[in-house]
């Protein structure tokens, strides 16, 4: 059922504790803490403005940031509106909601927190195996709307996910469920980190990528541990440091390819022939591409390995995607045929092949049909809201554009 606009605010107290968002209370820079609001909590610019007492087309402007907020008086109706707690309103510069006293809780409000920590664990204690599969389901759910709808999309739904995960973890006391709960942590922390990347969230990344790291690590789960690690250096790579990232995922595959099965060791080959092409290693990345081939041709990943889309015709791009680097003469081809083979469900990962497909064509002189596949890329770039696929159509534009 849908939020009514006069329902009272509902944010996580986890959002208030982001970065972005302390940065935004720090600079009261209401524009950007709106759309903060929007992205992270869901909430529309009609329920804010009911809550706050601000008309709809002042809000809108403040939203575009075409008018400040100068006064105390709108940022404590804001901070009342929203409820922000107190740590918030802090960082605002506003007085606490309430006076609170110096001395130590009273031994009638010291219950309380015991109250809501023996309902937490009550709550753990209730996750069985029927509701684990549900919360594995909807990890591979938000997977699937993020191949074909982009990460902002559903990066919201994805965050109050993990938190709940998270939570849950926290205060499960079964060992045996505690692995399990971790497991759904990592691969959803992974996925998140992956998100973040292709919005250039290269911060946020870095930090989903740990916890996925360390859950899967508590879940004794090595092909997970190896692919979220794995993951990881592409932030690395997104930061420019390609030798550094080329140095992690050859140290993840030395320490985790006795333990994983031959899809994770394959994608762990093709991520490092992916990290020397970029080094321009050229016969690093050959030869870690047919090893990664080696590995591929045993079989696809299977319904045990969720997040690892990975068969011939994936691979097929990926190397294409590599290969272009050194204007290999047959990459132009090995795309193209991978295109015309890919399951359209992937809309982002079409947006870089099409893209991989353009940088061929240009390198061969075919201008016309490079910037038709050009043009279709920037379509689904901005259709998924990929940060990461739409800079490279800006730069490979500007390329063929200096080339007419």
């Amino acid at each position: 059922m849908r939020a009514s606009a006069f329902e009272p605010m509902a944010i996580r107290p986890e959002f208030w504790m982001r970065p972005d968002v302390r940065d935004a209370l720090r600079k009261r820079r209401l524009g950007q803490l709106l759309r903060l609001l929007r992205q992270w909590a869901g909430l529309s610019q009609t329920r804010i403005a009911t809550a706050t007492g601000t008309p709809q087309g002042r809000l809108s402007e403040y939203s575009r940031d075409l008018h400040a907020v100068m006064t105390v008086k709108v940022w404590e109706r804001f901070a009342d509106g929203l409820d922000m707690p107190d740590a918030a309103r802090a960082d605002l510069g506003l007085a606490p909601r309430q006076s609170q006293p110096s001395m130590a809780p009273s031994s009638a409000t010291a219950p309380e927190s015991g109250t809501d920590l023996l309902r937490q664990i009550a709550t753990a204690r209730n996750i069985d195996a029927g509701v684990l599969r549900v919360l594995q389901s909807e990890t591979d759910a938000v997977r699937l709307l993020d191949r074909r709808l982009g990460a902002p999309a559903v990066a919201h739904k994805l965050e109050a996910h993990i938190s709940q995960v998270e939570t849950s973890l926290r205060h499960s006391l079964r060992p045996g469920h505690r692995g399990k709960l971790a497991a759904v942590l990592a691969d959803a922390s992974a996925l998140a980190g992956w998100q973040a990347i292709d919005m250039g969230r290269l911060a946020a990344a870095w930090n989903h990528f740990e916890r996925a790291t360390a859950a899967a690590r508590e879940a004794g789960d090595s092909s997970l541990l190896a692919f979220a690690a794995g993951e990881q250096a592409y932030v690395l790579l997104d930061l420019h440091r390609s030798h550094e990232a080329l140095e992690m995922v050859r140290a993840v595959y030395d320490e985790s390819h006795t333990a994983v099965p031959h899809q994770i060791r394959g994608w762990l080959r093709a991520a490092e022939g992916e990290m020397a092409a970029v080094a321009g290693q050229e016969g690093d990345c050959r030869h870690a591409l047919d090893l990664a081939a080696l590995q591929i041709a045993d079989g696809p990943s299977g319904d045990d390995l969720p997040y690892l889309a990975l068969n011939p015709v994936h691979f097929a791009r990926w190397r294409g995607s590599c290969l272009i680097h050194f204007g290999d003469p047959e990459t132009g081809s090995e795309l193209a045929a991978a295109l015309d083979a890919m399951d359209s469900s992937f809309t982002r990962a079409e947006a870089g092949l099409r893209t991989d497909l353009a940088v061929a064509l240009h390198v061969s002189g075919e201008r016309d049909e490079a910037r038709h596949h050009l043009q279709r890329a920037d379509e689904l770039a901005q259709l998924t809201g990929s940060v990461r696929f739409r800079r490279r159509v800006r730069e490979l534009a500007r390329r063929i554009g200096e080339a007419a």
